[in-house]
């Protein structure tokens, strides 16, 4: 940011300096974002939320940042009329967070796919990529608070969506095969 106030600095430059300052404090501002939301550590609100429509919201959202990455985004969901009574933006958070993770990690030309159905008693949402895939070592920390194998990442994403999920009486599990991709699970009754 002392690049700034230099007068000599060409428009340019400035321009990528600026960029790169508020790029970190957006960063920031996920981290503080996330750090209070695991703090939190429960849900706040419950309302009747449509898994159909909340799943259109999602892909709504994701979609053009998939398109943007090269990467196929699709989505499904065979839950008809289902409602849940949740906190809609945790619960929305909580799927965010799993899309991220699979967007960042699936390659240009691969697939994202998101989906709700109903169980027995319940409604799980899957989503799963097409990715490099996790590790077995690195599987079983994953869930863990700050644990991250991203430069940028705060590694509370993991964390915070088991908690929005065992919040809600569910939970959150994996299936990955290092070079097949991942498949999450977040399951929450009904």
């Amino acid at each position: 940011t002392a690049s700034l106030g230099k007068p000599q600095l060409a428009d340019a430059d400035r321009s990528r300096v600026a960029e790169r300052a508020v790029e970190r404090l957006r960063h920031l501002e996920r981290l503080i974002r996330d750090m209070l939301l695991f703090a939190r550590g429960d849900c706040l609100g419950r309302e009747p939320v449509a898994v159909c429509a909340l799943i259109e919201e999602l892909a709504h959202t994701l979609e053009p940042i998939a398109r943007a990455r090269d990467i196929v985004f699709d989505h499904a969901c065979d839950c008809g009329a289902t409602e849940l009574v949740a906190d809609r933006k945790a619960l929305a958070g909580a799927l965010t967070n799993l899309l991220e993770n699979a967007l960042q990690f699936t390659p240009a030309g691969g697939r994202v796919h998101l989906a709700a159905a109903l169980g027995e008693r319940q409604v799980c949402f899957r989503v799963e990529d097409t990715g490099a895939g996790i590790a077995p070592a690195q599987q079983q920390r994953l869930f863990d608070p700050f644990f991250t194998t991203r430069g940028e990442g705060t590694g509370l994403g993991l964390a915070i969506a088991r908690g929005v999920a065992r919040a809600h009486g569910g939970d959150v599990d994996l299936n990955s095969r290092p070079g097949e991709g991942t498949c999450f699970r977040l399951v929450v009754p009904l």
